[in-house]
């Protein structure tokens, strides 16, 4: 009997305690809706490959001819911002002319995997954002 309540006791006492496992710093296991996602993000800088750039600028062993390019937006403070590659950002990432230009892009972003999912971009003085109707990225919404 002593046995069974000495268990009991003690899977109690681990229930409410909480992990076990948890390191110092309470704070940092807890993650706000705003540090994970933001729907309403704006980066701006230069449109790069990050492949080609890190390449360039950091001697990094990136083949984009093999493996093809991946965009993202270099910041003033020569941070990286990844953009996400469907319908919405093809018009900015496919279009050569575009790429190594300034651009300022708005959109969902996830901090976690610094991903920002394109809603609009402005590119040589032209916003385009994602028309449902015309079911393309052109500037139809923006000037309304």
């Amino acid at each position: 009997m002593k046995k069974a309540t000495l268990i009991l006791s003690l899977f109690v006492l681990l229930a409410i305690s909480g992990p076990v496992f948890a390191c110092g710093n309470d704070d940092a296991s807890v993650i706000k809706a705003s540090d994970v996602k933001t729907d309403d993000a704006s980066f701006e800088g230069t449109l790069v490959c990050l492949g080609c750039d890190l390449k360039k600028t950091e001697g990094a062993n990136s083949d984009c001819k093999i493996s093809g390019h991946t965009f993202a937006i270099k910041t003033t403070d020569g941070s990286y911002i990844s953009l996400m590659e469907n319908k919405y950002s093809t018009d900015l990432l496919k279009v050569e002319s575009n790429h190594n230009k300034a651009v300022k892009v708005q959109g969902v972003y996830f901090a976690k995997a610094n991903m920002l999912d394109v809603k609009s971009f402005t590119i040589d003085g032209q916003e385009k954002s994602w028309c449902g109707q015309c079911s393309k990225m052109d500037g139809c919404m923006s000037s309304k």
